[in-house]
């Protein structure tokens, strides 16, 4: 299901401002709409908007045309009019598979998973203290190593009533394993030490089918739009 627009918007925004705190991103909001300097991957912003209008579509557009790096990541259920925009304005859909997803916290669990070896070490630390400034009460990035292996990691940033959860990752030779799901709900239970009451977090098609076991659901797909010079 897709939400309201009106909520998709507040839902992007908690997300979005979870998201750059864990990964240190640059934000600008010059053109009324989040924009995040992706320097450990594109070099150049990325720009986000959710059920655009033709006015700001076409406003956003002319930005990320100045740059085949840029790209505009849209959230939103009627993919076939982004797309017929962007061509329109000299751009073109790189991807369509990530969801936006949520879960109400109240259905995680609020404590470490049993990994049930000897050889596993569940580590979880704080980033950033609790005197470095960000828009965020308290981050937290967790692993599960076996020796010299990380096995699983992950973050979470608490964002007033919001925990943001980012990079989930399974060490390809470790998965379908339960690592990803322990993972999550280490973090769920570092965040349910606040007074948060939503989850919120990107997936990718592999990470949804974990998501959906755990209760997640999807709020809108994610259309993915870059200059058609870089396609």
């Amino acid at each position: 299901m897709t939400a309201g627009s009106t909520e998709l918007e507040e839902l992007l925004d908690a997300w979005f401002a979870g998201w750059t705190a864990l990964r240190s991103y640059r934000t600008d909001f010059g053109t009324g709409y989040p924009a995040a300097l992706r320097m450990d991957r594109s070099g150049d912003w990325e720009y986000f908007i959710c059920n655009p209008e033709p006015a700001p579509f076409a406003m956003l557009a002319a930005q990320v045309v100045q740059s085949d790096r840029r790209a505009l990541s849209v959230l939103g259920s009627d993919v076939h009019r982004y797309v017929r925009q962007a061509h329109e304005a000299g751009l073109g859909m790189l991807s369509v598979s990530e969801q936006m997803m949520m879960v109400r916290m109240e259905t995680q669990d609020n404590q470490d998973a049993f990994l049930g070896d000897p050889d596993l070490d569940l580590q979880v630390r704080r980033i950033g203290g609790r005197r470095v400034a960000s828009v965020c009460q308290a981050r937290f990035a967790a692993s599960i190593v076996q020796g010299t292996v990380t096995v699983a990691s992950g973050k979470v940033a608490i964002y007033g009533d919001y925990a943001v959860f980012d990079q989930i990752e399974t060490h390809a030779a470790h998965r379908r394993r339960g690592y990803g799901r322990a993972l999550m709900q280490s973090l769920s239970a570092r965040a349910k030490e606040f007074p948060v009451t939503t989850g919120l977090l990107l997936a990718s098609t592999d990470g949804q089918r974990l998501y959906y076991k755990m209760g997640w659901r999807s709020i809108s797909p994610v259309t993915v739009l870059v200059p058609r010079a870089k396609l």
